[in-house]
This record gives C-alpha cells, structure tokens and sequence, in this order.
C-alpha cells in the first residue's frame, strides 16, 4: 500500500514538473500562458486524447468558452516547441530528451522504477545486438 501511494506521488510530482517544464517553454517562445492554454495542457496530462476534437470535448466539460481552434493552436503549439508526439493517441514528451537521445525507464510489477541513463540504454541494446550477431553496431534510433 505505501509504495503503491509512493509510485503516484512520484508520478504527480513528474507530472507537474513536467508541465512546469512546457510553461516555461511558452514563456520563452514569448507566448502567454492563459487559463484555457493551462486547461487544453491538464487534459492532455490527464488523457490518451486521438484526436483534437476528444481534446475540445473534454475542455468544454470544465470551461464553456474554449473553442476548437483553440485546441487546434494549442496541439500544434506543443508540436512545434517539441514536446508532443501527433500520433495515435496523442503523447507528450520529455522536452529535455526530445530527439531519441533520452534513456529508459521500466517498471516493474512490484511497482518498482528502474530508470537506465542514455549510456546504459545504449550499452544493453548494444550487447543484446551482438548477441543477436550485430558486431558493433551504432544505434542510430530506437523505435517502441
């Protein structure tokens, strides 16, 4: 029970350094940073959204006034600034580790966080290549 409070703690913390992250982002792109922006950011945090019209709906349950295009500014905003993924269902990413040069992390099922620094990943995935018969491989991309 305590580690399971300990894992969503830690995810909330993640989460709102994380949109902290994205604000300041807009603040430095010299966008404002308005209550339906911050709204549109919640839910996507909050949802797997596939597409902006999910996005708007779910906005128009807490605030009336936000528009479809809106939701359509702010999607392609976060695209732009590199932290959103427009695929299926729509993703945020790490701005920090934006461009395939981030680690990993996995989770296992006692709920523990095992995270690997860009360097380890590429040493496990270098020798699960070899192994397979891959000598020397430089890993351009990995894809999940």
């Amino acid at each position: 029970m305590w580690r399971v409070l300990r894992v969503q703690d830690e995810k909330l913390i993640r989460v709102a350094r994380e949109k902290d992250k994205i604000l300041e982002l807009f603040r430095q792109k010299g966008m404002r940073i308005t209550k339906q922006r911050r709204l549109i950011l919640d839910i996507v945090f909050e949802h797997d959204c596939i597409c902006c019209k999910e996005i708007y709906y779910q906005a128009l349950k807490k605030d009336k006034n936000v528009g479809i295009a809106t939701v359509y500014r702010m999607v392609n905003a976060l695209a732009d600034l590199g932290v959103f993924q427009i695929n299926v269902p729509y993703r945020l990413v790490d701005p920090v580790s934006a461009g395939g040069q981030n680690g990993c992390r996995v989770l296992l099922k006692n709920q523990t966080v095992v995270e690997f620094d860009p360097n380890e990943w590429n040493d496990i995935l270098t020798e699960a290549l070899q192994k397979k018969g891959y000598e020397g491989p430089e890993i351009e991309r990995v894809i999940l």
